[in-house]
């Protein structure tokens, strides 16, 4: 069985600056630390915004306990690096923002950012693969959303499993039955029949669930919350929502049975 994903934890404000570098050394520093996001944002509330560390693990969505162990880790590195004179780069770790959204100049899709990572590197439009963003204040009228569908997402493919996925890709379809929008938001840690993901969905407006694999348990659960699951999805998250959209896709009828029994997945490779 495969390690247990962490939990992604969330950055509300991106670091103005990529990293920070020490001057007055004699020749090149060579080393370099590297300050993940979430030790950024533990700093950044702890000690700038002077939050309890209570107050910030909500803030991050993480329990206390490891609250307090992403701020330990970034006050060492810091100390290490102000005392012995390295580079520090903030970057990589498990994170993820909601704070910016992007539009595309080229075809006006709205996205927002999960991969706080991508912010130093290229980024594109997901729909039209544009880099001619523009930072948006997103404001989509409830009115004109007709839908919105979940699926479970790694590396922009459908996950095929459900309750450990990466990240869960948030599509809003509008009265055209076009894709609108495209959010992204963390996948709880654990089981997915036993998280409250569910519940989160169904309070985000969610009704209907594109999924691989996904066990009885998990499908009673998001039946429960009024989301409607189509089973055996595999491919491109955009591609099987166009699917979806288009009446291409019906429900596999198929679950998970190992998970039933063993809270894990192996091995499953149907499709629709």
């Amino acid at each position: 069985m495969s390690p247990r994903p962490k939990n992604i934890r969330k950055v509300n404000d991106m670091p103005v600056a990529a990293g920070f570098k020490p001057i007055g050394l004699n020749g090149c520093c060579k080393n370099t630390i590297f300050l993940h996001f979430e030790e950024y944002e533990a700093i950044r509330l702890c000690d700038y915004e002077m939050k309890t560390q209570q107050e910030a693990s909500v803030s991050m969505g993480v329990s206390r306990p490891t609250l307090s162990r992403i701020y330990v880790s970034a006050r060492q590195k810091i100390a290490r690096a102000l005392v012995c004179g390295v580079t520090i780069m903030i970057e990589g770790g498990a994170a993820y923002t909601d704070s910016e959204w992007f539009r595309c100049g080229a075809c006006g899709f709205l996205f927002n950012n999960i991969n706080p990572a991508l912010k130093i590197r290229k980024m594109e439009c997901p729909v039209c693969h544009s880099d001619d963003l523009s930072i948006s204040n997103i404001n989509i009228n409830k009115n004109e959303i007709m839908m919105k569908i979940a699926i479970p997402t790694r590396d922009n493919v459908v996950d095929n499993h459900f309750g450990h996925c990466e990240y869960y890709t948030i599509l809003t379809v509008g009265q055209d039955n076009q894709i609108s929008s495209s959010e992204t938001i963390p996948s709880p840690q654990g089981c997915g029949c036993k998280s409250n993901i569910a519940g989160e969905l169904e309070n985000m407006g969610v009704s209907v669930m594109l999924a691989g694999n996904m066990g009885q348990g998990a499908l009673n659960v998001l039946t429960s919350h009024h989301i409607k699951v189509i089973r055996g999805c595999s491919g491109n998250i955009l591609e099987v929502a166009a699917d979806y959209l288009s009446g291409k896709l019906t429900d596999s009828g198929v679950g998970c049975s190992s998970h039933e029994h063993h809270h894990e997945c192996h091995g499953h490779s149907h499709k629709e």
